[in-house]
């Protein structure tokens, strides 16, 4: 181990996306010295993948175009999508530092999507249009603050160590003074402060420790990158003891394509299947490995869909349809034309294609023939006969008769990690006893999904809390080592 000691620092801050770039500014910019530790080869984080969804209740965006909000209104509707199931005093914070965390970024320029606000019905919607985004997704996070990073970085008031993944945390009689990270070479290197701010993100990509805290789970297929291993996390349960909680809420969303099968990794931002019937009504069926219908197709509430596919084995389920469904209308797949969804189906990875039912089924090496046939004569008929349908499907049609035949195959995919470190709203990182641990806070993905947005999706309660609690603890860190009075708020 290299015993050497960087600094002086004032504040440490572990992973630079999301939450950490945000927060190593707001420090810097208060005139801390911040040493940022990054296991990736550049920053950003998950903001190079994820759609960047934000919310926020009272926005000045929301005030231009005539819609009434609010942070309570927010909070409430949080409430409602979530079923209670969020950590309220969390929950509520993020609200209510929603608009503040908007109207900065619309100060700073952020090219919003021009018909944002808006309702997003990929999840449960919101009462009211509060979420809003930019063409290029989380890109244009990362375009829109990476100005404030380069700033503070040319001023040297900014240190970045990419390659470096967290190892433990150093404690002394009890208190976080700083950390260990493995660099290029494994070489061991130790970084002290007075403040270490984790900001390392979820464990989406820890195909091992995801189902040894989420039990019942399914066999993790993630869209997470490689990184997501939950090093943060680890670390301070190891070092210092911290509380861990959530990580029995767990929703996947219900599409994803998973390529090549069996690698638990997802093929999602390539295309998912189109399944949201408010945008495309359905021109197939879904049917289990049994062959057999098992949800109603054009139901328009996700978190119904996504909690009955959990029940499913192996969470796995298939959009059956025939050629005349391609050319029909837009295609089952977000992103790929008619064309590349015949042909996926003549590569038979993830789509597979038969002159006959029977002969696709047995492609598949999973779907029961017997019962395929059977589901798809009952759907002729039922089409044929004008209902009505006992799952509730409301657009029935078109019959499935012309050959070739295709299925598609649709993993529950996992896109976040609903547990997380335990903090209070002053962002400090809690003890299993729940008490504070002395210099250690905690910010983003790191301190669980479930924390903001419960057992369900809250339309842009990760990315925009991520944003918000980063800003507010890099506050504080900055105002602390400019010797002001600590602002971090009691435990509630």
């Amino acid at each position: 181990m290299n015993g050497g000691r960087s600094g002086p620092w004032d504040a440490i801050v572990v992973g630079a996306g999301t939450a950490g770039i945000p927060c190593a500014v707001e420090a810097a910019a208060r005139g801390a010295r911040v040493l940022v530790l990054e296991k990736a080869e550049r920053i950003g984080g998950t903001l190079w993948v994820t759609g960047g969804h934000l919310s926020g209740g009272g926005t000045r965006r929301q005030r231009e175009r005539g819609i009434v909000d609010s942070p309570q209104a927010h909070y409430e509707d949080v409430l409602r999508v979530s079923h209670d199931t969020v950590v309220p005093e969390i929950a509520r914070l993020a609200c209510e530092e929603a608009p503040h965390t908007l109207d900065w970024l619309d100060e700073l320029g952020f090219p919003w999507e021009p018909e944002t606000p808006a309702l997003v019905y990929g999840h449960e919607p919101y009462r009211v249009p509060r979420t809003v985004w930019g063409a290029n997704a989380g890109r244009d996070i990362l375009e829109t603050i990476r100005p404030l990073w380069d700033e503070q970085v040319a001023a040297g008031r900014i240190e970045l160590l990419l390659g470096a993944r967290l190892t433990d945390l150093v404690v002394e009689a009890g208190a976080v003074v700083g950390v260990r990270a493995e660099g290029p070479g494994s070489a061991v290197a130790e970084h002290r402060a007075p403040a270490v701010a984790l900001t390392a993100g979820g464990y989406t990509a820890a195909h091992d420790f995801y189902p040894s805290v989420t039990p019942g789970s399914p066999r993790l297929v993630s869209v997470a990158p490689h990184s997501s291993t939950g090093d943060g996390i680890h670390a301070a349960r190891r070092s210092s003891g911290a509380g861990f909680r959530g990580a029995e809420k767990f929703l996947p969303t219900a599409f994803g394509i998973e390529r090549p099968p069996g690698s638990g990794r997802s093929d999602f931002w390539d295309g998912w299947p189109a399944v949201v019937a408010h945008f495309r009504p359905p021109r197939e069926i879904y049917v289990n490995d049994a062959g057999l219908r098992f949800l109603n197709e054009d139901d328009e509430s996700p978190h119904r869909r996504e909690e009955v596919i959990m029940e499913l084995p192996d969470n796995r389920w298939w959009i059956v349809f025939d050629e005349a469904a391609i050319d029909a209308g837009d295609p089952v797949v977000n992103f790929w034309s008619h064309e590349r969804v015949r042909e996926e189906a003549r590569r038979g990875e993830v789509v597979w294609r038969a002159d006959t039912l029977e002969e696709l089924a047995r492609a598949t090496g999973v779907i029961d023939p017997v019962g395929l046939v059977e589901t798809v004569a009952g759907w002729n008929a039922l089409v044929e006969r004008g209902g009505p349908d006992p799952l509730g499907r409301s657009v029935l049609g078109p019959k499935l008769e012309t050959a070739p035949f295709y299925a598609l195959l649709n993993r529950a995919t996992t896109f976040i990690s609903f547990g997380g470190l335990a903090v209070d709203t002053g962002l400090r990182v809690l003890d299993e006893a729940g008490a504070p641990i002395p210099g250690l806070f905690a910010a983003g993905e790191i301190v669980g999904a479930g924390a903001t947005s419960g057992n369900a999706f809250c339309s842009g309660m990760l990315v925009t809390p991520a944003l918000s609690f980063g800003r507010r603890l890099g506050r504080a860190l900055g105002e602390v080592a400019a010797g002001l009075p600590a602002p971090f708020a009691k435990s509630a």
